[in-house]
C-alpha cells in the first residue's frame, strides 16, 4: 500500500515539475521529438510531463521497494532462526 502511494505522489510531483519548468527533460522530451505519438504541438509539453512523471515515479517506486525489502530481510531471517 505504501508503494502505491509513493508511486502516485512522485509521479504527480515529477509530472507537475516537468510541466512547470520549460526545460526538456529525458525521457519525456524524446516522445514528441521522435514522433512516437502524433499529437498537436500544443500538447507536446503535457505528453512529455506525463511520460516523465510515470518514468521517474516508477524509478522512485522501484528504489523504495528494493530498499524496503533489504531492510525487512534480516528480520525474517532472525524469526526463522529463533523458531528452529
Amino acid at each position: 500500500m505504501r508503494g502505491g502511494a509513493i508511486f502516485l505522489a512522485f509521479s504527480m510531483l515529477f509530472a507537475v515539475a516537468s510541466y512547470a519548468v520549460p526545460v526538456p527533460l529525458f525521457p519525456g522530451s524524446l516522445v514528441p521529438a521522435l514522433g512516437v505519438v502524433n499529437v498537436p504541438a500544443g500538447y507536446a509539453p503535457l505528453i512529455s510531463a506525463v511520460v516523465n512523471g510515470l518514468v521517474y515515479g516508477l524509478v522512485v517506486w522501484l528504489v523504495f521497494v528494493l530498499v524496503s525489502r533489504r531492510f525487512e530481510e534480516p528480520r525474517v531471517n532472525d524469526i526463522k532462526q529463533k523458531g528452529q
